[in-house]
């Protein structure tokens, strides 16, 4: 069964909301957990030959460079709208640099410090039939999800205290459900003061532990703004075949709309040498939401080899 793990707390500060949905964004990312790419893929990897990570398993630190990088620029140029980041695989190394991230633009580029909200999985990647090091200090792996809004304001910061608190989202509800059956995949839900809902997820590749973990996701009963997304390892119409039957006599079977991509998800290189592509992130967004959805999701192919998937984007009009 899914299970409430943790309410997001607000620190002791004034908090301005502005409680009207205004127009949103939902990024989603698999950055990759390097020890999953050596272990699988090592000798087949664009993202292993870019860094050079077999010659040296410190280059691993440059890609993380490059991803808080990467995320930095997604949320400075979304920064006037609420934004969602979704991550998946995320190594505990990356964590760190996160947080100096948002410090580093906290009241400055963005208009408050965005608040990260992590669930680390019970299983502990590790690299096969070698002992000793590894080219992580942290080799956890998490689910994150980032949520940023400009239009909450610390009461400091609109008094013009210049020694103001960095500002909190305020009481956001996360719910984490596990996958019953893969201690590494799950879903973070998260469920704003306004009523939206993103979960952020990582179904696995087998469709019986992918049904499992589905099933326990809390699908919207009403109208309520609802948006998942991540890594779903399968197209939209296999992911649609399969929640369709966890959903069918439920009210959520005719709540769900599917939105996916024009451009591949995610490529790779075959044992041949010769690339591969598919489409295996997305989107479904509840029905209130399908027509305020900028679709197709945006790829954002330009960021290179950093990751052997790309950051999706899907933006929401006004409500």
């Amino acid at each position: 069964m899914a299970s409430l793990m943790k309410w997001s707390v607000p620190e002791t500060i004034g908090i301005a909301i502005n409680k009207s949905q205004q127009e949103f964004v939902v990024i989603s990312w698999n950055v990759l957990h390097m020890i999953h790419e050596i272990n699988y893929v090592n000798d087949s990897s664009p993202v292993i030959n870019r860094y050079s990570i077999n010659n040296d398993w410190s280059n691993e630190k440059l890609r993380l460079n490059d991803i808080t990088k990467t995320l930095s620029e997604l949320l400075i140029k979304h920064s006037t709208m609420e934004c969602f980041i979704c991550l998946q695989e995320v190594p505990g190394d990356l964590l760190p640099m996160l947080h100096e991230m948002f410090d580093s633009h906290a009241n400055s580029t963005l208009a408050s410090k965005p608040i990260m909200h992590i669930q680390t999985y019970s299983r502990k990647p590790r690299i096969r039939g070698r002992q000793g090091s590894s080219v992580y200090i942290d080799s956890n792996e998490s689910l994150v999800t980032i949520h940023y809004n400009p239009d909450i304001i610390s009461t400091e910061k609109a008094t013009g205290l210049e020694n103001e608190k960095k500002s909190v989202l305020c009481n956001d509800q996360v719910l984490w459900t596990p996958c019953p059956t893969d201690p590494g995949k799950g879903a973070l839900t998260i469920t704003t003061t306004s009523g939206l809902s993103v979960v952020n997820a990582h179904v696995p590749y087998n469709n019986q532990a992918a049904s499992l973990l589905l099933r326990n996701i809390l699908w919207p009963e009403n109208n309520n703004p609802f948006v998942f997304v991540g890594d779903i390892n399968r197209d939209s119409k296999a992911f649609m075949n399969i929640v369709a039957k966890i959903t069918i006599r439920k009210p959520s079977f005719s709540l769900l709309f599917p939105i996916t991509t024009r451009k591949p998800t995610r490529v790779g290189l075959r044992p041949d040498g010769t690339l591969y592509k598919v489409w295996i992130d997305h989107y479904l967004v509840s029905t209130s939401l399908k027509h305020l959805a900028i679709s197709p999701a945006v790829v954002c192919d330009d960021v290179g080899d950093i990751s052997d998937h790309y950051p999706i984007l899907l933006q929401f009009k006004n409500i």
